[in-house]
């Protein structure tokens, strides 16, 4: 079950499910090889448990677990407002993203209820030597999550590294939990691939590996050298953004030109939080998706579209038990915001439903009252 160098990918066998974590790989994938890369003792942590203004915990809002219809799993992560990146040897061809569910908060602490799917049902191209596949989302789930900076800088044995994805030790816990987790380490070595001492497992196939002095993805994880039947192995290997990027602008240019890149060097624009009007998310008539006020300081900022005559029906809910949360809505006049409505209530519900007069771009502004933080759900339709 080996290749040359003992390189395995990692990804979960469906011969291995009496042993492992009950995954299997989608047709078409890498399924007669298997994933055992934790270097030494485990020493991955909860991505829950770093500060909130963190850099960690900012770009981990943009990784995903990514579960497909045959009881696989992968790990994926936004480049742009709407496309999720992953390796190939997940997602083979378009088959592979039929029944695939996206989740962008499995993290500890959080109910599976409010695991905050999104739908990535459209293939958009992948490529076998780089091992990276891309997927188109609904509803520009970059802009309300986060999407990370690719870096196509070259890594340095010596780089301090950081790998953000979805697993746990099932080969010690056969019943754990793949929550979000990031797990740190050294560059060992630099060749075709990325080397590194970071742990990970099968399931960690496609997770992003970052600098940690730039915080940006310089390569995605794919495999390891050395994994026997128990989980543990000598280094881990990513291809590099230095490889991938080119190739994706020279194949799948939208995407790159979708995220706002306009360097010379082919990393994305800097990922920003929606909390400014300038970085407010675009919502469409029907988006509903969960979303969190995380700090005190913390406020979500939204934008729409609207035509004159056009009713803006935009709602939040949460439960007061967490924080009370409410909501200002805005319009833009020259160079300043007027206030046009705003809702402050008792409520676990806090709803406008108002008919514009003109057509403009109207804002609204998420926030804890008092400083309070509270997941909620948003709803908007016109």
């Amino acid at each position: 079950m080996s290749v040359k160098g003992y390189m395995v990918f990692l990804v979960v066998m469906s011969t291995f499910l009496t042993v492992s974590c009950g995954d299997s790989v989608p047709a078409g994938s890498a399924t007669s090889m298997t994933g055992s890369i934790i270097v030494g003792e485990v020493d991955w942590v909860e991505v829950t448990t770093f500060d909130s203004e963190s850099e960690i915990r900012k770009n981990s809002k943009a990784v995903a677990d990514v579960q497909f219809a045959n009881g696989g799993r992968c790990t994926g992560f936004f480049v742009s407002d709407d496309v999720l990146m992953t390796n190939e040897h997940c997602v083979g061809s378009a088959s592979d993203v039929v029944g695939m569910k996206v989740f962008m908060k499995h993290e500890k602490g959080v109910p599976e209820s409010e695991y905050a799917e999104v739908k990535c049902n459209e293939f958009i191209g992948n490529d076998v030597t780089l091992d990276y596949a891309l997927v188109k989302c609904e509803g520009s789930p970059g802009q309300r999550y986060g999407k990370v900076t690719l870096e196509t800088t070259q890594a340095v044995e010596g780089d301090s590294i950081y790998i953000i994805q979805q697993n746990c030790d099932y080969y010690s816990d056969y019943n754990c939990n793949w929550n979000k987790k990031v797990s740190e380490g050294k560059v060992v070595g630099v060749e075709t691939d990325v080397f590194y001492d970071a742990d990970t497992l099968g399931g960690s196939s496609g997770s992003p590996v970052f600098n940690a002095d730039s915080d940006k993805v310089f390569a995605i994880h794919h495999a390891g050298y050395g994994g026997g039947w128990t989980g543990r192995g000598i280094k881990n290997a990513a291809v590099p953004m230095s490889k991938i990027v080119p190739h994706m602008q020279a194949n799948f240019p939208s995407v790159l030109a979708d995220s706002g890149d306009s360097s010379d060097d082919g990393s994305t624009t800097p990922s920003q939080d929606n909390n400014t009007f300038e970085t407010a998310a675009k919502l469409e008539s029907g988006d509903s998706f969960k979303a969190e006020i995380e700090s005190s300081q913390e406020m979500d900022f939204y934008k729409v579209e609207m035509k004159a005559g056009e009713v803006l029906d935009f709602e939040i809910k949460f439960s007061h038990a967490q924080g009370d949360l409410d909501f200002v809505v805005y319009k833009k006049v020259g160079g300043s915001f007027k206030v046009v409505s705003r809702k402050q209530s008792s409520t676990d519900d806090e709803r406008v439903r108002l008919r514009v007069s003109t057509s403009k771009t109207y804002y609204v502004k998420v926030y804890g009252y008092r400083g309070a933080t509270a997941e909620y759900e948003v709803k908007f339709k016109k």
